[in-house]
């Protein structure tokens, strides 16, 4: 493993920012993974620690302090995601940026295929790996979805009981074409977890939008991208192992269902106007109804043609997932999320009609109300009845119905 500081014209190819709170559990890991999957590629690594109340610094200063490429920032006060970030880019030089989230591992040779890619393809001016779930990487993660303000009021409120499937279709072939894939394509947007941007091109766009603390900061990034004429891709060669919410286990900076809410009030106010904000204040208000009534995602039911059973208790170890078999099938695509719209979400390519899904990531879900379902496909098309129920994951063993 080769990992360079700078060429002979003092130049860095590759700024790595890594933005931490309470991550003792992984940063090693990332870091580590990061250089075996980076060999000779010139490059520095920024960690900049918001606040954390672990051993996130100490190990990481322990681990890597004495390196070149290496610099830890430490916070007093959790910034923000996108502040935290752009921070970390701002101490850098090199000539792209890559966000890596600490719970992201990046595979072998992946960062030089990131690179090739941003430099090769049509107007790329941002691009990210493949991304999965597990460690036996057979659930790939979705991209970044752009929902138009009534997309969004139907996905974000009640509304979605009443809509049919076709109005999420788009979203759902666009991750259904990306997994099939072993080409770059073209993408709405990337995580700001695993994200390469041009440096040159994130300084003219003035980085992350500040005002968003925590989620949605990459939508609005991404939107601005592409609203200034580049592109941005996902490249197959690239990949990753993400630990989807494990960054935000130990999150200490406020109410996480408050602050989410907050940043997609500001996407749709910021990108739309005064359309924006009357579609922010029904979602805020439909929210605060469903609140007020002690409804919870759990009462809502599976929408259109799935099944409607009842929320199964599923134990931490795993829940063995079956649907019924559909004649002429090639393979299903077993997907679950605590999106009941299936917009962002996992999935994988399965070809009997159960699962026993008990991965570390699924051991690792907090204590909620998921769904999933069987998406039958022939020939890269979706084809049959596609099935699913919902479950709900619990600490403790136990198994029966709600």
């Amino acid at each position: 493993m080769a990992i360079a500081c700078a060429n002979s014209d003092g130049g860095l190819e590759l700024t790595v920012v890594i933005v931490s709170h309470n991550s003792e559990e992984h940063i090693v890991r990332c870091v580590r993974d990061l250089l075996q999957a980076s060999s000779g590629v010139r490059l520095q690594v920024v960690v900049v620690d918001n606040a954390s109340s672990d051993n996130t610094t100490r190990i990481a200063q322990s681990e890597f302090g004495d390196m070149p490429w290496f610099r830890l920032v430490t916070n007093e006060k959790n910034s923000g995601f996108g502040s935290a970030c752009n921070m970390g880019a701002r101490l850098g030089t090199g000539e792209s940026i890559l966000f890596l989230n600490p719970d992201v591992f990046m595979l072998e040779g992946s960062t030089a295929a990131l690179l090739a890619a941003m430099y090769s393809l049509d107007q790329c001016g941002a691009c990210m790996p493949k991304a999965f779930w597990d460690d036996e990487m057979l659930f790939e993660t979705s991209v970044l979805k752009e929902s138009g303000p009534i997309e969004a009021l139907v996905q974000h409120t009640s509304l979605r009981r009443l809509v049919s499937d076709s109005a999420f279709e788009r979203f759902w072939r666009m991750d259904w074409q990306i997994w099939d894939s072993d080409s770059p394509l073209e993408a709405p947007g990337a995580p700001g977890g695993y994200l390469l941007v041009r440096r040159e091109l994130f300084q003219r766009l003035d980085g992350f939008d500040e005002g968003f603390f925590l989620y949605y900061e990459d939508n609005d990034l991404c939107s601005r991208i592409r609203a200034a004429g580049w592109k941005i891709y996902i490249v197959p060669e690239a990949r990753v192992i993400h630990y989807c919410g494990q960054s935000l286990k130990n999150f200490t900076g406020g109410n996480m269902a408050q602050i989410q809410r907050a940043s997609l009030r500001r996407l749709y106010e910021k990108h739309y106007g005064a359309v924006g904000r009357i579609v922010s204040g029904l979602i805020a208000a439909d929210s605060y109804a469903r609140r007020l009534a002690k409804r919870v995602i759990s009462g809502l039911s599976i929408r259109g043609n799935q099944s409607q059973d009842a929320t199964v208790l599923a134990p931490s170890e795993g829940i063995e997932l079956t649907w019924q078999a559909v004649p002429g099938a090639d393979y299903y695509f077993l997907e679950v999320s605590n999106d009941p719209c299936f917009i962002h979400k996992v999935g994988a390519k399965v070809f009997e009609n159960r699962y026993f899904l008990c991965n570390r990531s699924y051991q690792s879900l907090a204590d909620d109300v998921y769904f999933y379902r069987a998406v039958p496909m022939v020939e890269s098309e979706s084809a049959g009845r596609i099935q699913g129920g919902r479950f709900r994951r619990c600490s403790q063993p136990g198994t029966g119905r709600e």
